[in-house]
C-alpha cells in the first residue's frame, strides 16, 4: 500500500474512532478573570410605541455578556433605523446590569440608560419607544 493510501486509511480510522467525542482545549494564556467570570444573556425587546394603539416591535436582540466586560450590538436598516446597545454586568450584592441605548427611527430619537437586577425584567418608556431588558445567568457547568 502506498503512503497516500495509508494516510487516508489512518485518517479515516482516526475520524471514525473519535466521532461523537468532544475536544476541549484549555490555555493558561490570556485573562484569568474571563475564565472564572460568570456569563449572562441579556434579552431586549425594543418597541416603537409612538402610536399607543399600534405598537410595533422593532427588534428582539440577545447579547452574551461576560461579567465586568462590555458587550454591544448595533442594528441598522436602510429605512433610517439605527439601534445601538451597550451592556455591562457588575457582579456584587446585588448583581446589576447597566444598559445604555441609542435609537434612531425616522424622525424619532431616544437614548438612555436602564439598570436591571439579574433575573428581574426592567422597562423604560422614552421618546416614543418602549425598551424591555431581562438579564439571565447562563449555566456554568463545564464538562
Amino acid at each position: 500500500m502506498d503512503s497516500a493510501k495509508l494516510r487516508t486509511v489512518l485518517l479515516t480510522g482516526f475520524l471514525t474512532l473519535t466521532a461523537g467525542c468532544q475536544l476541549t482545549l484549555n490555555s493558561n494564556f490570556g485573562n484569568d478573570n474571563v475564565a472564572t467570570s460568570n456569563i449572562y444573556t441579556v434579552a431586549f425587546q425594543l418597541t416603537d410605541a409612538s402610536d399607543p394603539d399600534n405598537p410595533v416591535v422593532l427588534t428582539t436582540p440577545k447579547i452574551t455578556v461576560i461579567a465586568e466586560q462590555e458587550a454591544s450590538v448595533s442594528i441598522g436598516e436602510p429605512n433610517k433605523q439605527f439601534i445601538e446597545i451597550e451592556v455591562v454586568i457588575n457582579e456584587g450584592e446585588p448583581t446589576i446590569g447597566t444598559t445604555e441605548f441609542s435609537i434612531l427611527k425616522g424622525d424619532l430619537r431616544a437614548s438612555g440608560k436602564i439598570m436591571a437586577l439579574v433575573g428581574q425584567a426592567a422597562e423604560l418608556h422614552t421618546g416614543g419607544f418602549r425598551i424591555k431588558v431581562l438579564i439571565e445567568p447562563q449555566s456554568t457547568n463545564r464538562e
